[in-house]
């Protein structure tokens, strides 16, 4: 990860989350590209932040497999309230097949296996910051 260079925009980044090491590891690589994170352990604490703030996130990066549900469902519930993020990334364990078919179904852009590479990550984020809507 090389942080050298702030990316063109800062995102607003909804981050979701729940083991403590890929949370912390996942919103340094964020915040060192100039990005605004809110953090999540789980869909209802996401659902909980997006909806107090009444605004979508530019991005959504959620793990798929939460102790409370999955990031397709808190996809398809952001959607519903008319806060579905910009751009969705999904990170997760789960990566046959059938997961990455269900993650572009439910309008992920990207599917990662964990652990996913960081630099691979930084790029798809610089990315995301230069295709950004303003």
């Amino acid at each position: 990860m090389s942080g050298q260079q702030e990316s063109p925009r800062a995102l607003r980044i909804l981050l979701v989350e729940d083991d403590a090491a890929s949370r912390q590891a996942l919103n340094g690589l964020a915040q060192t590209l100039g990005h605004r994170t809110q953090v999540a352990q789980n869909m209802w604490q996401a659902l909980e932040l997006v909806t107090s703030e009444n605004e979508a996130f530019d991005l959504l990066l959620s793990d798929i497999s939460l102790p409370d549900g999955d990031g397709w469902e808190l996809l398809r519930r952001l959607n519903e309230v008319g806060l579905r993020p910009w751009r969705a990334i999904a990170i997760s364990g789960r990566c046959s097949i059938q997961d990455l078919a269900r993650s572009e179904e439910a309008g992920f852009y990207h599917h990662f296996r964990k652990p996913v590479e960081m630099a691979v990550l930084e790029a798809i984020l610089r990315e995301a910051a230069e295709e950004a809507p303003q």
